[in-house]
């Protein structure tokens, strides 16, 4: 039986997709003994290692004196993280700066010029995801700018310092902007500064977070769109690798990236960058009132336009017309009542601006080649 320790704190969704990763990889075996220490809600526990005898350990060496505790041990380790320059250990980790490459792309596809990105000073996983964005939005940026925090705590005092910072920040940066957050916990932040600011999201300033930390996400306002890494298969290699290591081989690949799964679009990045205020008032008007029923004629009083002009506007810069923004936020809306409600079709039709149900679904049959229930069954596997 090869006894293995694992220290990796479950507070946040990458800690528990790795131990899901773990997991699974022990469930295919027969020979593995797995001890888990926690702390408080999940905190990494690490006082029961010292006197812990076993043969190996998977480990998110996140801090000196971590890594320090683990040396001591003299055993065979994979480490999770990535925290520690100059670590023996081999490594299996999300590819980071695929993560930041994914999110400047997706900023650059709608049209952003101006970019900026919110991270930690002291992780080494921030500040990849930091470089790989800068370095891949530079060819096509008007403007890049970067503020750090450090070190991260959660005090209410800690909270109102980083919460002035960001809103100082942010006022002083070009508008529309595509601001990356190096963690969905730093969304909360950023998305409350723009409130506080009176900033549109997404119109001027369109947010994506990493870890889809579903959960987390879906109680922003709006919803944070986040990349999803593959933090799973870093869990499952990592245990393969060790279990590898245990078994007396000695593996040439020490080093584990595995790329990360895709970027959810959620309302706070799912919009094109918009240079014209008018058009930005229009839209904003169009998201938080389009399932109440609202006319074009509507729309062009809201942003100080007349009919024609904002027509004309908006096929020219968004190449779409009012109608079009009006059904694509009523679609959306429907599309999340289906996917996180029960309720019934026609309550359905009716919150998401639709007269009637079975208008909601002729518009889903023909936009989504499918009708509203197929939908919620399609979702729910």
């Amino acid at each position: 039986m090869k006894r293995v320790a694992i220290l990796v704190e479950t507070t946040l969704a990458s800690g528990r997709s790795i131990l899901e990763g773990i997991s699974r990889f022990v469930q295919e075996r027969e020979d593995w003994s797995v001890f888990h220490p926690t702390g408080y809600l999940g905190s990494m526990e690490t006082t029961g290692i010292e006197q812990w005898e076993g043969d190996g350990m998977i480990v998110r060496l996140s801090t000196n004196a971590i890594f320090e505790l683990v040396q001591a041990k003299q055993l065979p380790v994979v480490d999770v993280l990535g925290n520690v320059e100059k670590s023996p250990y081999p490594l299996v980790k999300c590819d980071d700066r695929a993560i930041g490459t994914m999110v400047a792309d997706h900023f650059m596809r709608s049209g952003h010029r101006h970019f900026a990105f919110l991270g930690l000073s002291d992780e080494r996983w921030s500040l990849e995801r930091q470089i790989a964005f800068t370095e891949r939005t530079r060819k096509r940026a008007q403007s890049i700018s970067v503020s750090h925090f450090f070190p991260f705590e959660s005090s209410p005092e800690r909270w109102d310092s980083r919460l002035s910072q960001v809103m100082h920040w942010l006022a002083s940066l070009p508008k529309p902007l595509g601001l990356m957050v190096a963690s969905d916990q730093f969304g909360q932040i950023a998305l409350n500064a723009c409130r506080r600011l009176s900033f549109l999201v997404p119109e001027e300033v369109s947010v994506v977070g990493v870890d889809n930390d579903r959960p987390f996400c879906e109680l922003c306002q709006p919803r944070l769109s986040s990349v999803e890494p593959d933090h799973a298969r870093v869990g499952y290699e990592a245990a393969r690798l060790l279990d590898r290591i245990l078994s007396g081989e000695q593996p040439t690949e020490t080093v584990i990236h595995p790329p990360p799964l895709t970027l959810h679009r959620r309302p706070s990045s799912d919009s094109t960058a918009v240079g014209d205020p008018s058009l930005r008032k229009a839209l904003q008007f169009i998201r938080e009132e389009a399932c109440h029923g609202i006319s074009v004629d509507q729309v062009a009083l809201k942003a100080g336009l007349s009919r024609s002009v904002l027509q004309r506007r908006f096929k020219d810069q968004l190449g779409r017309t009012v109608g079009d923004a009006i059904l694509a936020v009523k679609l959306r809306r429907a599309r999340d009542l289906l996917t996180f409600t029960d309720l019934a079709l026609v309550d359905v039709a009716e919150r998401s601006g639709f007269s009637y149900q079975e208008y909601l679904t002729t518009v889903f049959k023909k936009h989504l080649k499918t009708t509203p229930a197929q939908y919620r069954a399609g979702t729910m596997r």
